[in-house]
């Protein structure tokens, strides 16, 4: 592949479990073309379908109430390759990843608390995977958090932006929370 040629992909797409196939055939179609190899094609395409799969179970969360298919949003995706960086955008309309939140549990190996910190922690998280509710109905989650831990192994750039209905981009989760902006970014490795 010559430096000036690029593979783009953008589309927009209902909140389906079917969109996750689609993208994923796209993407490892398009690395193939662009010559990447496979070992680099696996880690991609690993890390773009955990954050696709995010994408549409939550937008699926929060519109799961909603009977008129009009008014359910639409998850967008945009990648480019070029023979030297993947770089992907996932914009979704869930209510947002709390990263606040998640910091704030995490345990602090400086504090001198650490051990009742990582025991706190454990229990809650026992607690959380085995179902949270929305909407009243519980739903069991398994695995919560690993995603972004894979997406992070094989990404050298993430960044997350909370799409709000009053401020547009915010830095935490709100009642007005809309949705998420999620780029990844990689440069090429092999």
């Amino acid at each position: 592949m010559d430096n000036k040629k690029e593979i783009g992909y953008l589309d927009s797409f209902a909140a389906n479990l079917s969109t996750i196939g689609e993208v994923i055939n796209s993407l490892y179609l398009n690395l193939n073309k662009a010559s990447y190899p496979q070992e680099e094609i696996d880690e991609i395409v690993l890390a773009m379908d955990e954050s696709v799969t995010n994408a549409v179970q939550e937008t699926i969360k929060k519109y799961a109430d909603v009977e008129d298919n009009k008014n359910r949003r639409d998850i967008t995706i945009r990648y480019l390759i070029t023979e030297d960086e993947f770089d992907a955008t996932i914009i979704d309309h869930g209510n947002g990843l709390d990263l606040f939140n998640i910091l704030s549990i995490v345990p602090d190996k400086n504090s001198n608390k650490y051990i009742e910190q990582i025991n706190n922690y454990a229990t809650e998280s026992e607690k959380q995977k085995l179902t949270v509710r929305i909407n009243g109905q519980p739903i069991p989650l398994r695995g919560i958090g690993a995603g972004l831990k894979i997406i992070l192994k094989f990404m050298d750039l993430i960044s997350i932006d909370l799409i709000d209905k009053n401020t547009i981009l915010s830095r935490s989760v709100t009642s007005s929370t809309d949705g998420t902006i999620f780029n990844l970014r990689r440069k090429r490795r092999y």
